[in-house]
């Protein structure tokens, strides 16, 4: 039984507009051996009154309506290059302002790729029709250098429709701080008043200074009944990836965690939803083409795994994995696959794996559900699709998904239909 999953024409696209504005600190010195910063803020001072007083109105004019509190920004900047190079500069002059704008720089979270969404319900299901489900969806949003962030976008489903909430700006980035006293792991908390779709969560610590890759989003319910959200990462330093957990009960505040263990060493942890026998479960790839299922008892040290399924397949010659967080269903755990074939081109598949016992595989579909053909064979990496986490809702499991690394479509295909076709 030949099944695909339906493409239904909702793309949502990279956004250079959406950006931060960041620290900018030069840090090469000039003749003789002064550093840049201290020549800069010379000359920031050598202005006069009312050239200063002209420049710092066109930028609060140009540039406060795509930041939220623009003048707070600069004056954080400005103190920050005075601190560093020791300089003493009146906050209240009209200098002041351009002073703080020439250490700053905007930065687009987005401005190469948006791609590999996850999604989970969100925590708000007020003003809804019957049959509808509004959803969180997590997006990796890649900026300059290839560097990714984390941000979110809402949407609403039912069994038969799709649709985006409108992305809010200016963007909000999260005050950080070390989670008891270590900087190996961190709490993240956003503005109260940001909206969800503002938040973008970038790198903190070292491991993951060129990227928070590919989270892979989950409702996690505990034994006692507590829920909250879970997301597992790939922490990218450049060099090494490492994976982590976000936790958040309500995706405002967020605690960032090393994973580890044996099974945590390389990309791709997907969580179980719920505990199975008492045990956190995770799908893994430690071996980096093996779909494997490893063990926890707190949901951060993860023992050696256990050997699922191989890679089998002519579309999964090189490597096969998963597409996040397994979805129970009445006739086992649905898992969304990827496998990679030759000219490295991607597609999408399915396995179901026994609810008591996750290393018994009850049925593999012998094709993919979505490819990497047509249109879907260009973008910024050629032949890719892929997702972290897909969501079932009303009958009918709902697939976001990256194309080409650089945009994200939505794809369906109806639950019953998917299991006969997996235990045919």
């Amino acid at each position: 039984m030949t099944i695909t999953a339906k493409d239904q024409g909702i793309q949502l696209e990279a956004d250079a507009s959406r950006v931060l504005a960041r620290m900018f600190m030069p840090g090469e010195s000039i003749a003789p051996l002064r550093p840049r910063a201290e020549v800069i803020i010379d000359r920031v001072q050598a202005l006069d009154d009312d050239e200063a007083r002209r420049i710092g109105s066109a930028l609060v004019a140009d540039f406060s309506p795509r930041h939220h509190d623009l003048s707070g920004i600069l004056d954080e900047h400005a103190k920050a290059a005075i601190a560093r190079t020791g300089d003493r500069v009146d906050s209240a002059s009209p200098q002041y302002i351009v002073l703080g704008a020439a250490f700053t720089q905007e930065y687009a979270v987005e401005g190469a790729a948006l791609c590999n969404p996850s999604v989970a319900p969100h925590p708000d299901q007020s003003g809804l029709a019957a049959g509808e489900l509004r959803i969180v969806v997590s997006l990796r949003e890649i900026g300059e250098g290839h560097v990714s962030s984390l941000g979110f976008v809402s949407a609403v489903v039912t069994r038969d429709s799709w649709s985006f909430d409108a992305r809010q700006s200016p963007l909000r980035t999260a005050g950080v701080q070390p989670s008891q006293g270590s900087w190996s792991s961190y709490e993240a908390e956003f503005p109260s008043d940001s909206g969800l779709s503002q938040r973008v969560l970038l790198p903190v610590i070292g491991s993951e200074r060129n990227g928070i890759e590919d989270a892979r989003l989950v409702r996690f319910t505990d034994a006692a009944g507590h829920s909250d959200y879970r997301a597992t990462y790939t922490a990218y330093d450049g060099s090494s990836v490492s994976p982590r957990l976000l936790v958040s009960d309500d995706l405002v505040t967020f605690t960032s965690h090393p994973l580890t263990g044996a099974a945590a060493t390389n990309k791709g942890v997907a969580l179980f939803p719920r505990l199975v026998n008492g045990e956190h479960l995770a799908l893994v790839r430690s071996d980096g083409e093996t779909n494997s299922l490893a063990r926890s008892p707190d949901g951060v040290a993860w023992g050696h795994e256990t050997a699922v399924r191989v890679p089998s397949f002519p579309w999964e010659l090189v490597l096969s994995g998963n597409c996040g967080s397994p979805i129970e269903t009445d006739k086992g755990w649905l898992v969304l696959t990827h496998g990679v074939g030759p000219m490295r081109v991607y597609s999408m598949s399915a396995i179901l794996l026994d609810l008591d016992d996750p290393t018994i595989v009850l049925g593999a579909l012998q094709h993919p559900l979505i490819t990497s053909d047509g249109s879907k064979q260009n973008g910024y990496v050629p032949n890719v699709v892929y997702s972290c986490g897909s969501i079932e809702h009303d009958g009918t499991v709902w697939i976001p998904y990256g194309v080409g690394d650089n945009r994200i479509r939505v794809a369906s295909v109806p639950l019953a239909e998917l299991l006969d076709a997996l235990l045919a």
